[in-house]
């Protein structure tokens, strides 16, 4: 059994050295044929000194592509990349080759078949889209491979001083045609998202005007220019002729969102008072940042401050722009994992859910940065997949935080609810005690009044009348002067009752009301005064609002008595669970609720009827007006 495993052995060692010798399959793109990847059937060749012309190419030897995606991290030269196709059938084929990466320098396709070259038009982001040979998001070159030929296909990319990934796909025209929406199906969406939430927060800004806001705005926006400069889009269809920023967009916008994310937990944290430590980290990553951003922002065109750009591969070398960017990815690698570490930090310190949930958002950006230095070094391949993860990291880490804001703001309102609540509880129970401590004056004046002015009165009346019945030829004057004194003890008793009734103590709100329908009929005979009382348990009312009942009807009837010239005056008084309702109705003139302004004392009455949590209602009635007093029975506020 050994040698027959020996021979095995050789066998598959054999393969495998064919294999890696030949290190490519000609790709056969028959009738049958839709799409295929082909980061494992090219080889690639490096143009260190980026002078090697087409012939030199085409005599060199390539090396075997064996990676699951064609990824040589940052370099400083040219690559070629080379493929073969065949097309078995008699029919010529047309097909697509898609480079998924949006953002390659330059790139350009030659093509052999036989003795013929063909070569495609000058490409890439450093020219503008129009410039493009089909306009798409990504690159594409036409290919026709007539019936029975084999064409050799060598691909020339400029990215150097850069990271370079080369993500191909050959495709069917006419397939790629009818499924190409895939794309914009899955960007679309998620840009669409973004978009709607920076309008949502830009709205937001307006009303609230928070800080807060302006960073999380400030956030959203970076996120929604980096999710289309990563897709292509963002070249395709709003800065199709700014090559410049076509260069930057993604490592600039990577910036602001590190930038923002960094105002934006100083302010939702308050760490410059509650963590000085942090708030002084923060700054200093804060201006390394901003200078980082400045850097990429001088040497934009329109500044003029450079006459040989950077970005322009016909102008550097590619060795400081390599150091440049390999500095600023080790930037990116400290600001992205410090931020959800500080939020980890600030929960781990007060327990609160908001460090929490806010250290899980930014690990979605976290993630996403993740996913795309794992891309650019190889280890995972540069696919649909992969190419769709930011995307969707940076939609839900939106949705985190976006609820966290609310979140605050909820909790903010109802604080303020809360305090505002107990503000007008405390307004309320310092009015109603200012008003318990006037009826308990009221009460002594009144009593001062009945008990001493009153008598006073009553008894300087007597004796007058007494000393008029002995003069002689003066008794008219002295009856005048009598019956002038009685109207003053009169309007005395009305005071002392008006301020404090005794009959409320005496008898209750029901019989004090009905005491003052009496005095109102025995001064308006005219009149016709009637009271309706139901179901009245005056043991259960409090002082205050027997007071303000007996205030208001006494205020009502004057009215009706004095402005109404009413003939028919009705009062009722029902109570049921926890409410006492007046209702005093009456066939005056009326007047118009909505023109006429209440008087001074009608003013008073809403005012304290409100004290108590009660609501005065007026009516027009076809003849006369009917006013509606609620009142609670029971308020908690009472002492």
């Amino acid at each position: 059994m050994k040698p027959l495993y020996r021979k095995w052995a050789l066998c598959i060692t054999l393969a495998l050295l064919l294999s890696y010798a030949h290190g490519q399959l000609t790709v056969e793109v028959g009738e049958h044929f839709r799409q295929e990847s082909l980061d494992r059937q090219v080889q690639l060749l490096e143009d260190a000194t980026k002078r090697l012309t087409l012939w030199d190419v085409a005599h060199r030897t390539f090396r075997p592509q064996k990676d699951p995606s064609i990824n040589v991290g940052f370099s400083n030269s040219f690559y070629w990349v080379k493929f073969k196709l065949h097309n078995p059938d008699a029919q010529a084929k047309e097909l697509l080759l898609e480079i998924e990466n949006p953002h390659i320098n330059k790139l350009r396709l030659f093509t052999l078949a036989g003795n013929r070259w063909h070569v495609s038009m000058l490409t890439g982001d450093h020219f503008p889209y129009s410039q493009r040979i089909i306009e798409h998001p990504h690159f594409l070159f036409p290919i026709t491979v007539r019936g029975h030929q084999s064409i050799t296909g060598y691909l020339w990319v400029d990215k150097h001083g850069e990271q370079i990934q080369i993500p191909l796909r050959l495709w069917d025209k006419a397939y790629f045609n009818s499924h190409s929406y895939q794309l914009y199906l899955v960007a679309g969406f998620m840009i669409g998202i973004g978009s709607l939430y920076c309008v949502a927060c830009f709205l937001a800004l307006l009303f609230f005007r928070q800080r807060i806001i302006l960073y999380y705005f400030f956030y959203l926006s970076s996120i929604w220019l980096f999710m289309i400069a990563h897709t292509g889009f963002g070249f395709a269809l709003l800065w199709s002729e700014s090559t410049w920023w076509t260069s930057v967009a993604r490592p600039a916008t990577a910036l602001l969102i590190y930038l923002s994310s960094y105002l934006f937990i100083q302010d939702f944290f308050n760490l410059r008072q509650t963590r000085p430590y942090l708030y002084w980290y923060t700054n200093v990553l804060l201006a390394l940042l901003t200078i980082a951003l400045v850097t990429f922002g001088l040497e934009s065109p329109a500044l003029g401050l450079f006459e040989n750009y950077w970005y322009n591969p016909h102008y550097y070398s590619g060795e400081s722009l390599l150091q440049f960017m390999i500095l600023i990815h080790i930037l990116y690698a400290i600001c992205i994992t410090s931020v959800p570490f500080i939020c980890l930090y600030i929960f781990v310190k007060t327990r609160e859910p908001e460090g929490l949930w806010a250290a899980f958002g930014f690990m979605m950006i976290l993630f996403s940065a993740t996913n795309i230095t794992f891309v650019h070094a190889g280890y995972l391949p540069d696919n649909y997949i992969t190419q769709n993860i930011p995307l969707a990291s940076t939609i839900i880490d939106a949705i985190i935080l976006s609820v966290l804001i609310a979140n605050r703001f909820k909790n903010i309102f109802l604080q303020n609810a809360q305090i505002s609540a107990e503000l007008a509880e405390q307004r309320q129970r310092n009015a109603i005690r200012l008003l318990e401590g006037q009826v308990i004056e009221r009460s002594r004046l009144s009593q001062e009044l009945h008990d001493g002015i009153s008598l006073t009165l009553a008894n300087i009346r007597l004796r007058l009348s007494l000393l008029s019945e002995k003069l002689n030829g003066h008794q008219p004057e002295a009856e005048q002067l009598v019956e002038a004194l009685g109207d003053v003890g009169q309007d005395v008793r009305q005071f002392s009752h008006a301020l404090s009734p005794v009959l409320l103590e005496r008898y209750g709100l029901v019989g004090a009301l009905e005491e003052l329908i009496e005095d109102v009929r025995s001064s308006h005979p005219e009149l016709t005064l009637s009271l309706q009382a139901e179901s009245i348990r005056s043991e259960e009312i409090p002082p205050l609002v027997n007071q303000t009942i007996y205030q208001v009807a006494l205020e009502l009837l004057n009215n009706a008595t004095k402005h109404a010239h009413a003939s028919q005056i009705t009062v009722a008084l029902k109570q049921t669970d926890n409410k006492l309702m007046l209702i005093v109705s009456d066939d005056g003139l009326g007047y118009d609720v909505a023109e006429k302004s209440a008087g001074i004392g009608l003013q008073n009455v809403t005012a304290r009827i409100q004290l108590l949590n009660g609501q005065l209602t007026v009516h027009r009635l076809p003849k006369g007006m009917e006013h509606v007093v609620d009142i609670p029975v029971q308020i908690k506020l009472f002492s």
